[in-house]
């Protein structure tokens, strides 16, 4: 005697035979996941690529000198003083700044990437170089400041042309 229904009535999809994967593919995906995984964990931290570059780079507190105009009335450029083993190669210098009603703050960093702390540095200990800053809104008279130490900077006359 057999049955000619469901084995539970009501639920017909546990009747059809089960198609199976075969479990070599789902190593092989799995494996490829991990894989891909490690490659940007390691691009990112060890060489300073990809979308992880901020954990392959070191930052290094820079001192803001001096600033002058920009070309735009919201843009200005800061000094900033060289570090005594001068700049490698693929360093950024960056400043950053905090734009308030009465006074702009700025800090610069160096931004290097992990394992050029044993470059030869380009520059002179004293030389400064130039950053261009954007800002959100026109200096207008407000004053600009150095953090942490809250050092006003001095304003500089325009550039030369060209340089």
């Amino acid at each position: 005697m057999g049955t000619r229904g469901p084995l539970i009535p009501g639920l017909r999809e546990y009747d059809a035979p089960r198609r199976k994967r075969a479990p070599a593919i789902w190593v092989w995906t799995i494996a490829g996941a991990i894989a891909v995984a490690v490659l940007v964990l390691v691009g990112g931290i060890a060489a300073g690529i990809g979308p992880l570059r901020a954990f392959g780079v070191v930052e290094t507190p820079l001192t803001p000198v001096s600033w002058r105009a920009g070309e735009q009335p919201n843009t200005l450029q800061v000094a900033v003083a060289l570090p005594e083993a001068g700049l490698c190669t693929g360093d950024d210098v960056l400043v950053r700044t905090i734009e308030r009603p009465t006074v702009l703050e700025v800090t610069a960093i160096r931004a290097a990437p992990r394992g050029s702390a044993d470059c030869a540095g380009i520059g002179i200990a004293g030389d400064r170089t130039w950053v261009d800053v954007r800002l959100g809104a026109p200096l207008n008279g407000r004053s600009v400041i150095r953090m942490p130490d809250r050092t006003p900077l001095l304003e500089e006359s325009a550039a030369p042309a060209g340089g």
